[in-house]
């Protein structure tokens, strides 16, 4: 019943006043509201706030058939987008998950270069010992053969 006193307003202020001035109250198109009466049925006499456009049994079919092809033609568009955004969603699933992949392979790849970089050093490290110790042998020998000459 409470639905049937409120069809097409909202109330933005209370009825009672209490001795003030009541602000004007508003209708959800913006339009300030005007008090009708209950006509018939268990509130008859009831006052209520409502739209000033309602009843819109005045309106032209035509605007009424444009209105409801033009809510038909919105109505297409957010479910072509909403088809959109999901197939959206799920290639982005995917690329998330192949660039899953492709940072572990990468993980992999910077700890394989890290083990080479490693080896290297170690190579290096060899190659240099062993130029050491050639030069230091050829001294010795050098050393010797001085030695057994004089």
């Amino acid at each position: 019943m409470a639905s049937r006193r409120h069809n097409g307003s909202s109330s933005s202020t209370s009825s009672r006043n209490y001795g003030l001035v009541a602000s004007k109250i508003k209708c959800r198109c913006g339009l300030e509201a005007i008090t009708r009466t209950v006509k018939n049925g268990e509130n008859m006499g009831l006052k209520f706030h409502g739209c000033p456009r309602w009843p819109w049994a005045h309106v032209n079919p035509k605007v009424v058939d444009d209105l409801r092809f033009q809510v038909f033609e919105r109505d297409t568009q957010v479910a072509e987008m909403e088809m959109e955004i999901d197939f959206l969603k799920e290639e982005l699933k995917k690329v998330e998950k192949k660039m899953g992949s492709k940072e572990d392979e990468l993980d992999d790849t910077k700890m394989e270069l890290c083990h080479t970089r490693i080896e290297l050093m170690k190579a290096t490290r060899n190659e240099k010992n062993f130029s050491i110790s050639l030069l230091v042998s050829w001294i010795v020998f050098a050393f010797m053969i001085v030695i057994l000459k004089a």
